[in-house]
C-alpha cells in the first residue's frame, strides 16, 4: 500500500492542477503538459517520482496537441479515487486537495502545492512604464473556486499572502517580495517556471527548495 510522502504528495498536486483519472475499461492516470516548456519536466521530474514511488515506468507521449505522461498502474488510480480525487471528464472544477493531505505535515501540504502551481501555475511580468523593473507575478488560474481557497487557506497558515479574483479566477502572488517568500516556502520543480524567473530576477532562485 502507498504511504504519503512529500514525493506523492507533489506528485497528486500534479494530477489535481492537470491530469485525468480514467477508471473503466483500462485503469491509467494522464497528465497532460506544453508540448516544448514541459519535457524537461516531464522526463526529468515527474517520470522520476512515479519510477520510485508508483514503481512503474511512466510512458511520455505527444498526442493532440499536448505533451502527456501516462501512468499504467490499476492500484494507483484506486489509491487516487479512494483519497476522493474525481474521475473523468468533470474533474477539474470539482477536485480538491484530499483531506489526507490537508491534514498532513507542512511538507506534506507544500509539495502538493507545489506540484499544483507547476503544472497550473504561471509565472507574469508586467512591463509596463510605470514599474522601474518588470513587476512579477504568480498566477494560478482555473475555474475551481473550491481548490482555489483551499489553496489560499493553506498558503495563509504559512504566512504566505495570495489574492484570490473570484472574477479572474485565479489566485495571485504579485511583486518581488511576495514571489521571493512563495518560492522560499513552497518553490518550483518545473524548469518552465525556473527558466521564466531566471529570465529577469535570476537572484530569486536561490530561495529555491532542493529539486
Amino acid at each position: 500500500m502507498l504511504e504519503m510522502n512529500t514525493n506523492l504528495s507533489e506528485l497528486i498536486g500534479c494530477i489535481i492542477g492537470d491530469g485525468n483519472i480514467y477508471d473503466r475499461s483500462i485503469s491509467y492516470v494522464e497528465i497532460a503538459g506544453d508540448a516544448n516548456k514541459d519535457k524537461h519536466y516531464f522526463k526529468n521530474n515527474l517520470s522520476e517520482i512515479v519510477k520510485s514511488e508508483i514503481k512503474c515506468d511512466p510512458k511520455v507521449f505527444f498526442h493532440s496537441g499536448a505533451l502527456r505522461l501516462r501512468i499504467n498502474n490499476k492500484k494507483f488510480v484506486q489509491f487516487l479515487t479512494n483519497l476522493g480525487i474525481p474521475t473523468g471528464d468533470g474533474k477539474s472544477k470539482s477536485v480538491l486537495i484530499p483531506q489526507s493531505i490537508a491534514d498532513g505535515s507542512n511538507e506534506i501540504k507544500k509539495h502538493c502545492i507545489r506540484g499544483i502551481f507547476d503544472t497550473d501555475g504561471s509565472v507574469y511580468y508586467d512591463k509596463r512604464s510605470v514599474y522601474n523593473k518588470p513587476y512579477i507575478r504568480i498566477e494560478l488560474h482555473m475555474f475551481n473556486a473550491g481548490l482555489l481557497k483551499q489553496v489560499k487557506e493553506i498558503l495563509h497558515s504559512f504566512g504566505l499572502s495570495a489574492v484570490y479574483s473570484s472574477k479572474r479566477d485565479a489566485l495571485y502572488f504579485n511583486g518581488y517580495e511576495n514571489v521571493r517568500k512563495y518560492i522560499n516556502e513552497v518553490g518550483f520543480s518545473n524548469h518552465r517556471h525556473i527558466e521564466r524567473i531566471k529570465m529577469m530576477y535570476p537572484e530569486l532562485l536561490q530561495y529555491n527548495l532542493p529539486q
